[in-house]
């Protein structure tokens, strides 16, 4: 039996949008180690532990999401003695407990600060008994998500075990191997990018959760998760408080339809017990897509064709620049956590609109060429495409997809 004291925990929360707060949960021990939190869509977090024998965890953990979100944070107190003889963890506005148990509907209830729980809240997710291979955790965090999502009324999103799950796998690891927390990958990529990458067109936001002390560790091609795990990373993310609730807005953002998950974990040591890293990649999926070239050059005009799903209605076409991807070191990515779905430069619409191109909408059907072109210049360009969806007249974002010009 492994014998482990909890040392200091910190719990802190960042927005892509919003400000920093954060959390501070302490305990004895003798070695520390942080698990961080943080999300494009909302708050970053940190948590850490440290062993009382001979192996520790590893020093920092984080995870991120992409959107338009908060952070959160709370200040409170947990400890553990070595063998599980007595352990705990409060919050004083509901981040919710970092021990092995969720509230009873996942819901995040008045008992911890969090939001009433709602009267149609759903039975609990019963807890695996063994070790998860990586499907099966994949399998079992979108039964968390879905009772959450549940608990408010809103419908189940899908395992998407392809381009999300692509994406969301490449960043994980990515994550696990340079010990980094963020949305932007080692090699400069986004979110949006990753997921074109692997094959995707529709609109993906992320949150994602891993360690941040910048150590070099090896994969486990074949790890077992620990289901205490992929609760308390779903737990992290749900039971944030607003306004600081970024990844818990992305977890019940009504129009998700799809979900993928990343998971890796390194290989454990003689000195290190191994921990998992996440990334939920959320697809709006509404549409199918004529295809993007991978590539362009400045003022290449490209054809943007869809036909939209599910009562949703086309408007129109936007078109955004960021840099061009570059290798970044794992300092530099834990420094930027946060990332925030870059904002059109362009957006062309439909008739009746004043616009510099007129897009064609016929029913459910858009189509447009555009040029890639901000004032010439390289970069990676975002181009989406813009609905309604049924029975909202809220401009949304259905589709986001990227083409390296330079």
């Amino acid at each position: 039996m492994r014998s482990r004291s909890l040392a200091k925990v910190v719990l802190g929360a960042c927005a892509a949008l919003g400000g920093r707060v954060g959390v501070l949960l302490g305990a004895g021990g003798a070695l520390g180690a942080a698990l961080g939190v943080c999300g494009a869509l909302g708050a970053c977090a940190a948590l850490g532990a440290c062993g009382g024998g001979a192996r520790t965890l590893p020093a920092d953990v984080a995870s991120s999401g992409g959107g338009d979100a908060r952070g959160s944070g709370i200040e409170g107190a947990a400890g553990a003695r070595a063998g599980g003889a007595a352990g705990g963890a409060s919050a004083d506005r509901g981040a919710g407990e970092l021990g092995d148990e969720r509230p009873a509907a996942g819901a995040g209830g008045a008992a911890d600060g969090g939001p009433p729980l709602p009267k149609n809240a759903p039975a609990v997710v019963e807890r695996p008994r063994a070790p998860l291979t990586v499907p099966e955790a994949r399998r079992y965090m979108v039964a968390l998500i879905n009772r959450d999502r549940a608990a408010h009324g809103l419908a189940p999103v899908e395992l998407d075990e392809g381009a999300p799950t692509a994406a969301g796998q490449r960043h994980a690891e990515d994550m696990v191997r340079l010990g980094y927390l963020g949305h932007w990958g080692s090699d400069g990529s986004v979110p949006e990018q990753r997921h074109t990458e692997a094959g995707g067109a529709d609109m993906v936001l992320e949150n994602a959760l891993c360690f941040t002390d910048e150590a070099k560790r090896t994969v486990d091609e074949r790890p077992l998760i620990d289901p205490k795990q992929v609760e308390r990373a779903e737990s992290l993310f749900y039971n944030e408080v607003p306004p600081n609730d970024g990844h818990r807005r992305n977890i019940l953002k009504p129009a998700h339809t799809r979900v993928g998950v990343g998971v890796a974990q390194f290989v454990e040591t003689a000195k290190e017990l191994a921990v998992p890293c996440f990334a939920q990649e959320f697809v709006d999926g509404y549409g199918t897509y004529a295809p993007l070239p991978r590539k362009a050059k400045p003022g290449a005009k490209v054809h943007v064709e869809a036909t939209l799903t599910n009562g949703a209605r086309p408007t129109g076409v936007g078109v955004a620049r960021i840099p061009l991807p570059k290798p970044i070191a794992a300092s530099e990515l834990n420094r930027r956590r946060s990332y925030p779905v870059p904002k059109p430069f362009q957006m062309y619409w439909g008739p009746g609109f004043v616009t510099p191109i007129v897009a064609k909408i016929t029913g459910p059907k858009i189509e447009i060429d555009v040029p890639l072109s901000d004032k010439g210049q390289p970069g990676l360009y975002e181009v989406s495409v813009w609905a309604k969806l049924a029975g909202s007249d809220e401009q949304t974002m259905v589709s986001l997809r990227t083409v390296l010009v330079e």
